[in-house]
């Protein structure tokens, strides 16, 4: 029985309830492997499989699934513009907010649940640095006009607001056969 009073150490695989790991650090490493352009479709498969359970689940795609929806427990119902933040490069902008929210240094604690840091993500406010640049790209993403104050932030801040393209190596190699 899931309690809303508990988080969660364990997913369903199958009927089964295979433990999880649930440090925010490993479900950031995760994040930021799935992004790879590198990887293939059955190496960011393997990787997650290695990277979120301590043993080899039962089924592989439901495992998937599930370790899923541990890491965006409202994937089904989350709607607006996607790819608005790098988890890997926005983290520095991230962490000073989140610190604030929890009270305690994120990155220095042994142990985080996932769930207790995107409770504390989730609650980033607009007024915040990170809250900001995320705003700024949304808008650029829907077409939204800027506002004065948010035309100057990303002239002075573009390195911030802008998010480069993720090339695989391959790409980068041809890329600097035309340069």
């Amino acid at each position: 029985m899931i309690s809303i009073f508990s988080l969660p150490d364990s997913v369903t695989v199958s009927g089964r309830s295979c433990p999880i790991r649930t440090d925010f650090r490993t479900v950031l490493e995760v994040l930021v492997m799935l992004r790879d352009p590198d990887l293939t479709d059955a190496d960011r498969t393997e990787a997650l499989l290695r990277m979120m359970y301590p043993g080899r689940p039962p089924d592989s795609e439901a495992a998937i699934s599930a370790a899923l929806d541990f890491i965006s427990p409202h994937r089904q119902t989350a709607s607006g513009p996607r790819n608005l933040v790098d988890w890997e490069r926005d983290f520095p902008l991230m962490a000073a907010p989140v610190n604030h929210i929890l009270g305690f240094e994120c990155r220095s604690a042994p142990y985080l649940h996932w769930h207790s840091f995107l409770a504390a993500y989730w609650e980033i406010g607009p007024e915040s640095l990170f809250g900001r640049v995320v705003r700024i790209r949304e808008k650029l993403k829907t077409g939204q006009k800027l506002e004065k104050w948010e035309r100057l932030f990303l002239k002075k801040n573009r390195s911030l607001v802008i998010l480069p393209s993720r090339l695989s190596s391959a790409e980068q190699e041809i890329l600097k056969e035309w340069v």
